[in-house]
């Protein structure tokens, strides 16, 4: 799965003028850290993820933001699970498990898009004013926390200590990734 900065540059891309709850829910599916319950929240633990996709798509309230959000969340993680992770595996040429270095190289590009990319600071302005406590108004289908604002703030917190600079991914690869899968997402859909 990406970054968050990924998934919000997705999201960008997607709907330059979303609100706070729609791209707040682009990055809600990741608010715990148990693999457990994050492989069930990203349906990875069914036998055909893109049918479960589908399935999900129908249970849902499209024209509600947090629920268009969470599928485009989802939709992602997908396409990032298919398209991206076997490349940077296979061109992988360190010493170890590929997974142990991929997943700071995550860190280092969403923090540098955090830090650079034009929209970022408004989509966050966005993210912070939106009402996050209330989970029965955003949605009544989708497995969502009691406390979301919490995960909102220690997400920017941890972007806005920043960290090094990405050594695989760039800011180019992350926009062409953004971008083909927002136009994805408007097909599939």
């Amino acid at each position: 799965m990406p970054g968050m900065m990924i998934h919000l540059a997705v999201a960008h891309e997607y709907d330059g003028n979303g609100d706070g709850l729609f791209y707040f829910a682009n990055m809600a599916p990741d608010y715990t850290d148990a693999r457990a319950i994050k492989d069930i929240i990203h349906l990875r633990d069914k036998p055909d993820r893109e049918a479960a996709l589908r399935e999900l798509r129908q249970t849902l309230d499209l024209e509600n933001p947090f629920e268009l959000g969470w599928l485009l969340h989802l939709f992602t993680d997908w396409q990032w699970d298919t398209r991206v992770i076997p490349r940077y595996r296979d061109a992988y040429t360190g010493d170890g498990n590929w997974f142990l270095a991929y997943r700071p190289e995550l860190g280092r590009i969403s923090f540098k898009l955090f830090r650079e990319e034009p929209w970022a600071r408004e989509v966050w302005e966005k993210i912070g004013a939106a009402e996050l406590n209330d989970t029965y108004s955003l949605t009544r289908s989708l497995p969502v926390p009691l406390e979301l604002g919490w995960f909102a703030r220690r997400v920017r917190a941890r972007h806005e200590r920043g960290g090094d600079e990405p050594k695989y991914f760039t800011v180019e690869f992350t926009e062409n990734f953004a971008r083909e899968t927002a136009e994805r997402f408007r097909e599939w859909l």
